[in-house]
């Protein structure tokens, strides 16, 4: 940040107990951005693209690009099949690559998986898998896909069975779950990119997103994947800055 010298004016890149030009001493003072105050007739809104995904019903209006969405549940709702079904049904209509990137299971029961309710992925190259449960190796991962699939859709399954290399703490914990949700929104600011991402997370014995609170506050939608008395799986919208929350859906799971 630049600093100007508040005796003979002149803007100097770092800072000096001296001015560089009049050798004024302490007389430096950074220069802030000026505040951009607008009206909302000044902003422009760019126009949002969805993909069509078989919870389009909690989504309103399908999975917005450009988005966080996390997908909370219960062990054994179905988290995971559901990931391939958004994932199948997205391939079948956008020209788009993505990457799955599961930190709980090995490569051969992705693929039992698929074969068993989205079979078109075991032969569509679009689709990929990373089996990785190191946050900063997950990054160079997803990092090395973008070089070659610019508008892409990130699934991480899940973000609970994740650790940063230099943590001790064990997977899940707060500030390991902290660390990999900044590290995937780190990447979605990034303007070359044009970056949807999916989390998986656990959910805890009240039946509520396992994790910080910053894992609901720092993305856009969050769904809850739950299993009712009779067997039945509902989806819950808790959150949606694109549409409506509150909705409750009945889902089939295969």
């Amino acid at each position: 940040m630049p600093y100007q010298c508040q005796r003979c004016k002149r803007i100097q890149p770092n800072f000096t107990t001296r001015c560089l030009f009049c050798a004024g001493f302490l007389t430096l003072e950074k220069i802030k951005d000026p505040l951009l105050i607008l009206s909302l007739d000044e902003i422009e809104t760019p126009e949002l693209k969805f993909f069509k995904t078989p919870i389009d019903e909690n989504l309103s209006s399908g999975l917005p690009e450009k988005t966080i969405t996390v997908i909370a549940g219960l062990p054994g709702a179905g988290k995971s099949t559901l990931a391939l079904q958004i994932a199948n049904e997205i391939l079948k209509r956008e020209e788009i690559k993505i990457l799955y990137i599961s930190s709980e299971e090995p490569p051969e029961l992705i693929k039992q998986r698929a074969q068993r309710v989205t079979p078109e992925l075991i032969y569509n190259d679009d689709f990929k898998i990373l089996c990785e449960t190191i946050t900063e190796k997950i990054k160079d991962g997803i990092t090395s896909f973008l070089e070659t699939n610019q508008e892409s859709l990130i699934i991480l399954d899940s973000i609970n069975a994740v650790r940063s290399g230099s943590s001790l703490s064990p997977p899940g914990s707060p500030s390991n779950i902290t660390k990999t949700l900044n590290m995937l929104h780190h990447l979605r600011l990034k303007n070359e990119f044009t970056i949807t991402q999916i989390i998986i997370a656990h959910a805890n014995k009240q039946r509520t997103v396992a994790g910080p609170l910053t894992l609901q506050h720092m993305v856009d939608i969050v769904l809850f994947f739950d299993i009712e008395k009779d067997g039945k799986r509902t989806i819950t919208t808790l959150k949606n800055r694109f549409g409506p929350a509150g909705i409750k859906t009945s889902l089939q799971i295969f």
